[in-house]
């Protein structure tokens, strides 16, 4: 089912729509003009509903790549390939409802060709979009590790919730491994929130978990650990790069410059950030209180 996002997305790609209906409107066109249409007692209901179902499947994946991609190389390559293909299956389809006379027949020789060459494009868009693919998944190791599961993601942030941070930590603690874990808190959210408003804070917020994780190596985790928290695991660290890591974190958020719809004066906030190791002598329970405990002294010495 599309979402009103997806009409959204859409509305890029309306170039690629007029593509695809003007390939659907060609083989209309060529069929009924070179074509007549055959008696009922010869079209076959089965080859119809297998065909047809072909050219609705080809048509709904144009749809479906148009509606979740932005626009690109990648994306342009995939409609071609598949309009090509949609296109020669459409005009298989009409081949079941026209005959076409001696003068016509080249139409039916030359309706698999567009199919060939619409594969080939295909072949190289998912190439490329293996290519696409993998640099995205860098950037996801950073949010998700070695696990997946969409329904543990935070919508606002689109980073994984507090509980998934927690079974990570809880599983580097299992394989005997070290390092350090952080939690970021927003500086003044809720006075941020209460002046601009929650849509605005959870744009903020998405922004900062983006801005989070660029600062982060591959092998980090960051995850959302509640309202304007982030939780942060840098395995394989000392004290020294662990704080060097957060204190980098600390100052990009300082320097983004958020803007409250069409105002062109900049908004800053501040970050604060606490930090402990991470081991075999501590359990995560008393490790999350001793950072929460510094994290509400650090706000009441900023008061």
């Amino acid at each position: 089912m599309f979402t009103l996002r997806n009409a959204t997305q859409f509305s890029h790609h309306k170039g690629w729509l007029l593509f695809t209906s003007a390939a659907i409107a060609l083989a209309c066109f060529l069929s009924l003009t070179f074509g007549n249409a055959k008696s009922i007692a010869i079209i076959s209901g089965l080859d119809i509903v297998g065909e047809g179902s072909v050219v609705l499947l080809t048509l709904g994946w144009v749809l479906a790549v148009l509606a979740s991609r932005p626009p690109g190389k990648v994306t342009s390559l995939l409609v071609v390939g598949l309009v090509f293909f949609l296109f020669s299956m459409f005009l298989d389809l009409l081949d079941e409802f026209m005959k076409y006379p001696d003068s016509a027949l080249w139409l039916s020789m030359i309706e698999s060709i567009p199919a060939a060459i619409g594969m080939v494009v295909m072949t190289a868009a998912l190439y490329l979009w293996h290519l696409e693919q993998r640099a995205i998944n860098l950037q996801l190791r950073r949010r998700e590790w070695d696990y997946r599961d969409h329904e543990e993601i935070d919508p606002i942030t689109q980073l994984y919730r507090g509980d998934y941070w927690q079974s990570r930590v809880a599983s580097l603690q299992e394989k005997g491994e070290e390092g350090f874990v952080a939690i970021i808190d927003i500086n003044e959210f809720s006075y941020f929130n209460q002046r601009y408003g929650q849509a605005e804070g959870d744009r903020y917020l998405h922004e900062v978990a983006q801005l989070v994780v660029m600062n982060l190596r591959q092998q980090d985790l960051a995850c959302r650990y509640a309202g304007d928290r982030f939780a942060l695991l840098l395995p394989n660290v000392n004290a020294a790069q662990a704080n060097d890591i957060l204190k980098e974190i600390r100052i990009s958020i300082g320097h983004v410059a958020f803007r409250y719809k069409s105002d062109t004066a900049a908004i800053y906030t501040s970050a604060r950030a606490v930090v402990a190791p991470l081991n075999q002598q501590s359990s995560l329970s008393s490790t999350l209180l001793q950072l929460l405990a510094h994290l509400e002294n650090a706000e009441r010495n900023a008061a």
